[in-house]
């Protein structure tokens, strides 16, 4: 039976996070960033889940958060032009740190500078932050109110339907994944040191946090070789759609900003994982410093490395060791970031009233993002170690998608998610690799096992097991 007090609490997201970056998550809904962040909040908390640190926020605290944003940018967008321009400076700043980091020898620093750098790039980082989530929320408030516009007028259309929503609020400019799609077109007619410069410029790619490395080399061509870029045309254009249904000018609007907050939905895991990657050096000094690995920094709080590289001292590898396996992290009463792990994550659960999600359903369904139908073996992928399970006609079943999970959605027949909405980076990806994709099922990984026949009927937002092992 499920806790009574988990009630105050809602379930957002599960992401494969260290504690550096759940920290830096967490911080970015605080009154730290209520330069951005309209109702900022101190109720949240991660805890950890399979290989991922699920996000859990206090429902009431949420809702009003959720309605600030509704008022400033839905019932007024012309707020949202100043919105983009920050989300795009504050990410453009935050990569621009974190690559002059890069180009700086830090090994003659001394501890006390290679601390101000830190803590000057984590500044830069949480700028940036606070702005991915008010893009998560106004993504969805946007894209759903378009979707519901596009319905009404598309509907002596209907078989179609699916397939117009997706042409019309399909991102309005490429960002980093879909442009190595299109860039698989010519990847066999070019040159030893063509090949070289587009490796360099997307070997950040994977570097989703500290712990997730760069591509090498051998990896990035061997995975960029078998991309083919499909050659199924849309049922109509962009254009043919818009001028066909006769929009108002308001609708347009609408629509126009949900495409433009569907570009920005890919373009935040360009400057978040630039960032990351380009800060490398840093951490890797740090780490040299403290006596561990980069991985090991990964799971460390800020106040932690601070006082490490002030203090002179060696990181503790058993509190690293432990929150490898799983950490809790959350503000307490005094409103301070605490980091738990161990016997010390149950108590803290129970402390806030939490529970774990059951569910007493074997239905999946969801929200069709790319049209089709595909029948293939189920593969879970909880985390990037799993996308070299999925081969070639698998149905890839995840949590979610990122960028690095381009190669494994190229091999799979069909792509299905616990979270997203219709223009989340699933639905963006698989229509522009013309494959079935259902997201927003909210069960698939729990409900499904490795090799699971299924049958997706992304038409209707279906998932079908045929049979089992």
């Amino acid at each position: 039976m499920k806790n009574s007090n988990s009630k105050k609490w809602k379930k957002i997201v599960a992401r494969e996070y260290g504690v550096q970056y759940t920290e830096i998550s967490l911080r970015s809904l605080s009154p730290e960033s209520k330069f951005i962040i309209p109702k900022p909040f101190y109720k949240q908390i991660y805890i950890p889940e399979g290989k991922n640190e699920v996000c859990y926020m206090g429902e009431k605290e949420l809702n009003e958060f959720v309605l600030c944003l509704k008022k400033k940018y839905l019932e007024k967008s012309e707020n949202y032009n100043k919105f983009e321009d920050q989300f795009i400076k504050f990410g453009s700043q935050y990569v621009k740190n974190a690559k002059n980091i890069s180009k700086t020898d830090l090994s003659k620093k001394s501890n006390n500078e290679l601390r101000k750098k830190y803590i000057d790039y984590q500044r830069a980082n949480l700028k940036y932050a606070p702005f991915i989530w008010v893009q998560f929320i106004i993504n969805d408030l946007f894209a759903n109110y378009a979707t519901e516009i596009i319905r009404l007028k598309c509907a002596e259309n209907d078989k179609n339907i699916n397939e117009f929503i997706g042409v019309i609020l399909a991102p309005y400019k490429k960002a980093s994944p879909a442009k190595l799609i299109k860039i698989a077109d010519s990847w066999k007619k070019l040159s030893a040191i063509e090949k070289e410069k587009i490796y360099k410029k997307f070997q950040w790619l994977p570097c989703m946090d500290l712990h997730n490395k760069p591509w090498a080399k051998e990896e990035f061509f061997s995975h960029i070789k078998d991309f083919k870029n499909p050659t199924k045309k849309d049922v109509l254009s962009y254009g043919q759609l818009m001028k066909k249904n006769r929009f108002t000018v308001e609708e347009k609007n609408i629509i126009n900003i949900a495409k433009r907050l569907a570009y920005l939905k890919d373009l935040k895991d360009d400057f978040r994982r630039q960032g990351t990657f380009y800060a490398r050096v840093l951490f890797l000094q740090i780490a040299e410093r403290i006596g561990g690995s980069i991985d090991d920094v990964s799971y460390l709080l800020q106040e932690e490395i601070e006082e490490l590289l002030k203090e002179n001292k060696k990181l503790s590898e058993t509190t690293v060791i432990e929150r490898k396996k799983g950490f809790v992290i959350y503000y307490n009463f005094a409103k301070k970031v605490r980091c738990h792990s161990g016997n010390d994550i149950g108590m803290a659960i129970k402390k806030f009233g939490l529970s774990v999600e059951k569910e007493f359903t074997q239905e999946i369904k969801g929200k069709s993002a790319s049209h089709g139908k595909a029948k293939g073996k189920a593969v879970i992928v909880r985390s990037v170690s799993d996308l070299n399970k999925v081969k070639k006609g698998d149905i890839l079943v995840s949590i979610t998608t990122h960028p690095d999970y381009v190669p494994a959605m190229q091999k799979a027949k069909a792509i299905i998610t616990d979270e997203g909405g219709i223009t989340c980076h699933a639905a963006i990806v698989s229509r522009e690799l013309k494959k079935p994709c259902i997201v927003g099922t909210r069960i698939a990984t729990k409900v499904l096992k490795d090799g699971d026949l299924v049958e997706v009927n992304a038409d209707k937002g279906v998932v079908e097991v045929l049979n089992g092992n």
